[in-house]
């Protein structure tokens, strides 16, 4: 099994209910209804995780008009995306190289910053 597909493997063994379209590299393009089970939401009603290219969120409620922003430790902004509603939501963080990062979201009902590790 070369590396790319066991990676894809661990991935998915720690979410559950998963349905993965992989691009011809190898990389996740999609996942629906994921849940990240073993992770509790936050304060403000968020999990997050990091796995390969992809950094999961999950609400604990339906968030409406959604904005995240990637964030490196100078401050500088890499990725933003915007969302009008949504309970589970992506992003390709293909492009980072590995390290420490942010994620900052904004919505009418949440304003967070959460950190993360890409391995």
């Amino acid at each position: 099994m070369n590396l790319k597909k066991y990676l894809l493997t661990v991935s998915i063994m720690l979410l559950s209910s998963v349905g993965v379209f992989a691009q011809e590299e190898g990389l996740i393009s999609s996942i629906d209804d994921f849940s990240i089970d073993n992770i509790d939401f936050n304060r403000n009603g968020v999990k997050i995780l990091a796995f390969d290219n992809t950094l999961a969120l999950e609400f604990r409620d339906i968030v409406s008009n959604l904005r995240f922003e990637i964030i490196n430790k100078k401050g500088d902004i890499l990725l933003s995306k915007k969302e009008d509603t949504a309970k589970k939501t992506l992003l390709n963080i293909s492009k980072l190289k590995k390290g420490t990062y942010y994620v900052r979201i904004f919505s009418e009902e949440i304003k967070d910053f959460l950190k993360f590790d890409k391995t």
